[in-house]
């Protein structure tokens, strides 16, 4: 239904004019549902802002990677500043992006349309959905009047999922990025450097997979919420 609902929603689109990148991106079809983990190509993205609050936050910076064959691929590694509209405030603290920093970031329209043009043809990954992909949505709303129409993995949800369907949920278990990769027996990243989190959370994906039904029989639509 999921996948359904999102190629209505970017046929429908496509009637509208837009112009690159996002023309191409609706003028790509997404993987299929039915598509093995092994063939298809995700973006793991991870955003830095300045607050948890989506309606009022700012992206500080965004970075991404491929999964292509199932492997992480790191030569597709990109990290872009974003520029601020305000001051970065406290959040500087917990990301380290002060506004000497990231008064040389791009404008959010430019990083943006080069997030659209890495998404083209493939599905998003994130860790904790709510907050990314509501910006992204935002963003997307800002530029191009619509909310942004990509299949997206959330490796907390699924993770959370499959405790539920285990009936094995306990309150101190952790489902944060770094307690989960420590769970799958992945090595521990320093946290809050966007491109280091992508890659975190591109590794904890393959990591999940590989635990569970193998690349070759997990299905994109198992895994997309």
């Amino acid at each position: 239904m999921r996948f359904s609902w999102l190629a209505a929603k970017r046929r429908w689109l496509g009637r509208r004019n837009f112009d690159a990148p996002f023309r191409e991106f609706l003028d790509t079809p997404f993987p299929h549902g039915k598509t093995r983990f092994a063939q298809c190509e995700f973006v793991c993205l991870d955003i830095e802002t300045t607050g948890l609050d989506a309606k009022r936050a700012h992206i500080l910076s965004a970075g991404w990677v491929l999964i292509r064959g199932g492997r992480v691929a790191l030569s597709t590694c990109e990290s872009q500043l974003i520029r601020p509209e305000g001051e970065v405030g406290d959040s500087a603290a917990v990301h380290g992006l002060t506004d000497t920093v990231v008064e040389s970031g791009q404008a959010e329209s430019v990083v943006f349309s080069r997030i659209v043009k890495a998404l083209t043809g493939r599905a998003l990954v994130v860790h904790h959905a709510g907050l990314d992909k509501t910006m992204l949505d935002r963003l997307c709303m800002n530029q191009f009047g619509c909310p942004l129409p990509v299949p997206v993995v959330d490796t907390m949800a699924l993770e959370l999922e499959r405790r539920q369907r285990r009936h094995h949920i306990a309150e101190k278990q952790s489902l944060r990025l770094a307690d989960l990769r420590r769970a799958y027996g992945l090595p521990y990243y320093q946290a809050h450097d966007c491109l280091v989190d992508a890659i975190a959370t591109a590794e904890l994906l393959i990591a999940m997979v590989a635990a569970h039904d193998g690349p070759d029989k997990t299905r994109l639509s198992r895994l997309v919420g």
